[in-house]
């Protein structure tokens, strides 16, 4: 039974509540916990403002609740909560030393408001809503990880996870790409959905995997309609032949659903198998990005709401946004953007209609955090629609596309970019190792490293033939190698002082058609010049072209309210960075494919990651550094005695000779020469060899004009006596075959990367089964209390059981607790 209480009234002359005391009464009750307290004070709060007969309701601030204390006070088992009185006599409950009554005094305690801000945004919940008759699901339980949709023409499905899109019907669009359906709609009557379903080819579709994590804007699949005109300009989707089983329940899933009622229809299927889902187990801070709590019912929800949660449900990984959820964004492209991405796909035909013949070369510039990587995807997914193969110039080396921090690449794309960065690695045609995440510390290295992939554009990527053999050629020809290939470039957001000079040295060496600049009305500090379009002009009349490129002032799109509230605010730059990197480093190592020239630098293989199995178990390459041209440190003074000790360790860039259009054939016929790594036992204990050591200042970085970097590596260890690195990389074999350089700069890898987040509580705690005491590079000499092994305070000759003898070693991680709170906090250093 609750406590008997006296009329009470609380007194408001202020915004918040004010809990007043009074005196105790003579026999003082055992004060309640903090738990119990704070059901008590919201109890007391609500039954005054729930009084009829109170005059003025003042406002009452929230109570701060922990999750844990939340469950406590909905499951009521506080073993505080049982005062009772008798009569008149009231209670006192003591809260940290402040008694609490029902009449008040002057001397009141503010409760102050500890509100956690909430982002809700209405606009990111998908205007699709399942019902029996737009959802199609497998009857039997063999393989329910595929679902069919229907849509009509501008609903939205707004999902959170990862997913195969098969389109079937119809067209979609997602991140800027058209996906068209496998076949279009044939009218048929109305309750015949079987001879519309036979007309409909499943022996090969397209399958799309996109990826929508919450550290991005979340992926949106809308229903559009094209004109015929339109559909013809649109380029063949590749496309596989599935499985038998696969198409089998697609024609089974067809039979449920009327086609006449939607303008689209695609296939949802699983895609969980390819393992990215594995990266929130290892780093706390990403856990959710990509898994939902899947939603359950209680048995009293209406039809809506239980046809809401099966398909919350039906795949796995999968997790449509049917409902308003907190610190969620939905991709949202403004009218400007897409005006702008228009014109650029408007320029790749004639006033006639016809193809043009040289493709454009787009650039994106403007400032930081404005939105040019997302719309770089953007134009690029959408290019796609209109060419078989795309090129991407990546220069912003701080939040790259496709590869990690520190690299500057060209990639020949093939495949649209459905997701964010960490979501889709690729092996770059060409790509050169800067670093660091800013060129501001060697800005001459890094414009020659684009000057040379702007050559490498023009010179092998762009066309094989010359412009002029060109003009009698036919764009649809069957060869792949006589296709032209249009560029897009992502610049840095670093548009001041020396940025702004390595920005115009880029157009002016580009000479691109179409320049996209950001800028934002609210914030003037971070966009580009006044005079930006008068100095390109002046450029384009001092090289001798005949117009200037077509400029167009893109919106800058900031996500959040007025008090800056957004929901990516919890994610910084340096945790995309280290996402970037875990993802690049658990990708399975995959060769690439046979085909053309373009397809060497495209995997068509869906990508897997292995998440399993921790990096510091793995079993390492062995690459003989005798074999090597040199060893490169940027940033750094080192010296040559000190240097296998600086790479131990450490994350570096594996570079190669200059390829050519000969060394990539080579490689798709299988026929490449190289040093294959090999395994320790095989090679021999020779006297050792210092690796070719060219220390920074004597020497430049490896020269762009000969070299290309093939990827990133971990130096997991070093055996001296063998001349070994001991690596960990994702690189393919025919690459790794090429190598013959180590360039170390000042990218760190990330502290989790050399975690075993899989370690098992049943065995003896540290790293792969290794005791913490034992494990290598993890430690630091601490100054030494102690002498002939003792600690201060204790009896003498007792030695430290938990650091040893003098000098004594911290070992890092030995203190759970804290090792629990450094990795759970929220920037990753």
């Amino acid at each position: 039974m609750p406590p008997k209480t006296k009329k009470q009234k609380i007194e408001s002359s202020t915004a918040s509540v004010a809990i007043t005391t009074a005196t105790t009464v003579s026999s003082s009750p055992a004060p309640l916990s903090a738990i119990a307290a704070r059901r008590k004070i919201q109890q007391l709060t609500s039954e005054i403002l729930a009084s009829p007969d109170t005059e003025e309701r003042p406002e009452v601030d929230n109570l701060d609740v922990d999750d844990e204390e939340k469950e406590s006070l909905e499951s009521g088992q506080s073993s505080d909560d049982s005062d009772s009185s008798d009569g008149d006599q009231d209670n006192g409950d003591e809260v940290n030393d402040t008694k609490v009554s029902k009449k008040g005094s002057a001397s009141a305690p503010q409760f102050e408001r500890r509100d956690r801000k909430v982002y809700m945004d209405p606009q990111s919940v998908s205007t699709f809503k399942p019902t029996r008759y737009n959802v199609a699901y497998l009857s039997t339980p063999a393989s329910p990880n595929v679902v069919l949709i229907g849509m009509k023409r501008g609903e939205t499905l707004v999902f959170q996870g990862c997913a195969n899109i098969i389109p079937l019907i119809g067209h979609s669009t997602s991140l800027g790409y058209i996906m068209s359906g496998t076949a279009d709609k044939r009218r048929t009557k109305k309750n015949q959905p079987k001879s519309a379903t036979k007309e409909l080819d499943l022996s090969t579709v397209s399958t799309f995997t996109s990826i929508s994590p919450r550290t991005h804007a979340l992926t949106v699949i809308e229903s559009i309609g094209l004109a015929g005109s339109e559909r013809n300009k649109l380029v063949q989707q590749r496309s596989t032949t599935i499985p038998e089983d696969l198409k089998i329940q697609l024609e089974s899933l067809l039979l449920q659903l009327n086609l006449d009622d939607f303008d689209t229809v695609f296939a949802i299927q699983s895609a969980a198998g390819c393992g990215i889902l594995g990266i929130e187990k290892v780093v706390p801070l990403f856990k959710g990005i990509l898994s939902i709590k899947p939603s359950r019912l209680r048995g009293h929800e209406d039809e809506e709401k239980q046809l809401q949660v099966r398909l919350e449900n039906s795949v796995s990984g999968f997790h449509p946004i049917l409902e308003p959820m907190d610190s969620i964004a939905a991709m949202r492209i403004p009218n400007t953007w897409q005006d702008a991405i228009q014109t650029l796909v408007d320029s790749t035909v004639d006033e006639n209609g016809a193809r043009v013949k040289r493709p454009p070369v787009a650039v994106v510039c403007g400032g930081k955090k404005m939105g040019k990587s997302t719309f770089s995807r953007l134009i690029l997914n959408r290019m796609l629609n209109r060419y078989r193969k795309v090129a991407f110039l990546e220069c912003d080396i701080g939040q790259s596309e496709f590869t990690p921090v520190g690299m500057v690449a060209l990639h020949v794309v093939e495949t649209p970019a459905l997701g964010a960065p960490f979501t889709h690695p690729r092996q770059p045609y060409r790509a050169f190792y800067v670093g660091n995440s800013t060129p501001r510390d060697d800005p001459d290295y890094y414009i020659s490293c684009v000057k040379e992939l702007v050559k490498t554009y023009y010179g092998q990527v762009s066309h094989t033939r010359t412009w002029a053999d060109d003009e009698e050629d036919d764009y649809h020809s069957d060869n792949d190698e006589d296709e032209h290939i249009p560029l897009i470039i992502n610049t840095q957001g670093w548009i001041k002082g020396m940025g702004y000079d390595l920005l115009l040295q880029l157009l002016e060496y580009t000479a691109p058609s179409h320049i996209f600049g950001f800028h934002s009305p609210s914030s003037g500090d971070s966009n580009l010049p006044q005079s930006f379009f008068s100095t390109l002009r002046e450029q384009a009349r001092a090289a001798g072209r005949d117009r200037p490129p077509n400029f167009s002032y893109v919106a800058a799109v900031v996500l959040g309210d007025e008090s800056n509230l957004s929901p990516f605010t919890k994610y910084h730059p340096a945790d995309h960075r280290a996402l970037a990197l875990l993802s690049y480093f658990y990708q399975k190592q995959q060769d690439v494919p046979s085909g053309s020239l373009a397809q060497a630098a495209v995997s068509r293989e869906t990508l897997q990651w292995d998440f399993n199995q921790a990096l510091v178990v793995r079993r390492p390459w062995c690459w003989d550094w005798a074999q090597a041209k040199g060893v490169w440190v940027l940033f750094d003074q080192v010296p040559p005695s000190q240097i296998l000790h600086v790479l131990n360790g450490s994350l570096v860039a594996l570079t190669g000779d200059k390829e050519t259009r000969e060394d990539i054939d080579s490689d798709l016929s299988g026929t490449s020469t190289g040093t294959q790594p090999t395994s320790t036992a095989d090679l021999p204990a020779d006297t050792l060899i210092p690796p070719n050591y060219f220390p920074l200042g004597q020497y430049p970085p490896p020269p762009p004009e000969h070299t290309t970097c093939h990827g990133l590596a971990i130096i997991r260890s070093i055996q001296p006596s063998t001349r070994t690195f001991h690596i960990l990389t994702p690189i393919p074999l025919s690459k790794l075959q090429k190598l013959n350089g180590v360039v170390k700069g000042a990218v760190h890898m990330p502290i989790h990367a050399s975690l075993d987040h899989n370690e098992d509580n049943s065995t003896v705690p540290g790293i792969a089964g290794v005791p913490w005491k034992k494990v290598p590079y993890l430690n630091y000499e601490a100054s030494s209390g102690y002498s002939n092994g003792t600690q201060p305070g204790s009896p003498s000759g007792s030695a430290s059981p938990r650091l040893g003898f003098a000098p004594p070693v911290k070992i890092i991680g030995s203190d759970a607790k804290s090792t629990r709170k450094n990795l759970g906090r929220k920037r990753l250093e």
